[in-house]
Formats: structure tokens, C-alpha cells, sequence
């Protein structure tokens, strides 16, 4: 003759009964919890792309001297003065001039991405580069040897 044992069905009775056999349904105290946090650019440029009015020096050397005002900015930046004259047949550095304005842009969290860099880099490289050096001035970046 089978034995059966007299417990309740689960769903029925005290809440032990409830629970499947191996099933952790609470965590110890001494969890660590993990905090990340993203950081979304939230900032804009400080001049528009085509504001060559509110600095006209910047502007001349932009389109008058080119990978030399560009080499530059980017010592201005911290960069190598290579990366900053790549942009023409005599560049040294191929695609540092987006390089320059996504590390740029990443540091400081302004909007865009690199999609919108390359674009605004292929239609106007010297309007870009000289938003780069406004913006470099708006937040107080040391002129250096330029």
C-alpha cells in the first residue's frame, strides 16, 4: 500500500508550501549593488557653423592657410600638430580633422555624432574647423603658438 504525504497543494496554505524546492526567492543583505552611469551629451556648440562674423581671423587662416591654422588648433587641443593638417593631398594624418571635432565634441558633451561630423567635415572643412577653435575659445582653451 502506498503512503502519501499530507501536504497541501501548491497555492494552498502557508507560504513555504508555496515556493518550488531550489528556488532562491530573496537575496542576503550583503548584496553590493551597481550603479552605472551614462553620460549623454547635453551641451550645444557655442557658435553656429557658419558664424565666421563673430571671429574673422579665425576664418582668413581657416581657408587662407589651411593644414597650418588646422595644426594649430589641434596643439591647442593637446593633439599632435599632425593630426590637425590631413585634410588636403599634403595632409599627414587621413580623417584627423574628424578625429579632432569627435574627440573634441565627446570631451566637452556636445550633441552630434559621427555620421553629422563627416557630413559637416566633406560639405565645409574650414567653417567646421573654425566652429572647433570658437568653441575652443568660449571655453578658454590657450592660444598657444597660433
Amino acid at each position: 500500500m502506498a503512503t502519501y504525504e499530507n501536504k497541501p497543494a501548491v497555492g494552498y496554505g502557508p507560504p513555504a508550501y508555496n515556493q518550488p524546492q531550489g528556488i532562491v526567492t530573496s537575496q542576503p543583505a550583503s548584496v553590493m549593488q551597481t550603479t552605472v552611469i551614462i553620460n549623454q551629451p547635453t551641451g550645444a556648440w557655442s557658435t553656429e557653423l557658419c558664424a565666421c562674423g563673430e571671429d574673422i581671423k579665425s576664418c582668413c587662416c581657416a581657408f587662407w592657410f589651411g593644414n597650418f591654422y588646422y595644426a594649430c588648433i589641434a596643439q591647442r587641443m593637446g593633439e599632435n600638430c599632425c593630426v590637425g593638417c590631413s585634410g588636403y593631398p599634403a595632409g599627414c594624418v587621413p580623417g584627423g580633422h574628424l578625429a579632432m571635432r569627435s574627440a573634441f565634441r565627446n570631451r566637452h558633451g556636445i550633441q552630434g555624432d559621427i555620421c553629422s561630423d563627416c557630413c559637416i567635415h566633406w560639405c565645409c572643412l574650414p567653417c567646421s574647423m573654425c566652429q572647433l577653435s570658437r568653441q575652443m575659445d568660449h571655453l578658454g582653451y590657450p592660444n598657444g603658438a597660433c
